[in-house]
């Protein structure tokens, strides 16, 4: 459990730090875009983590349908890992610094 809690304030920081170090590059602010990019990374890690989701289903429908036999579908079954709940922290904290800063 310590492990999984460590990998996570690291993976965070490590968002952190790319999204900062982004945001220097390409010249954005960082305190406005930072709950976004971190919704649209937790998102987007929790859907290609899960099996038996839509894309899934179209993936095997597409090969079902050319091999002519069609596979039945599992419910959806999701793996999440450090790095998800990293981002999930992230969000989570650039959330609460983004009411603070605006309210």
């Amino acid at each position: 459990m310590k492990k999984v809690i460590g990998f996570s304030l690291l993976s965070s920081i490590v968002i952190g730090l790319i999204i900062w170090a982004a945001s220097v590059i390409i010249s954005f602010s960082y305190s406005e875009w930072s709950f976004l990019i971190g919704l649209g990374i937790t998102i987007i890690i929790y859907f290609f983590n899960s099996s038996g989701g839509a894309l899934s289903k179209a993936a095997t429908f597409e090969a079902s349908e050319s091999n002519w036999k069609i596979q039945k579908s599992e419910e959806m079954k999701i793996d999440v890992g450090v790095v998800f709940y990293g981002s999930l922290l992230y969000t989570v904290f650039s959330l609460v610094l983004m009411v603070i800063t605006y309210f």
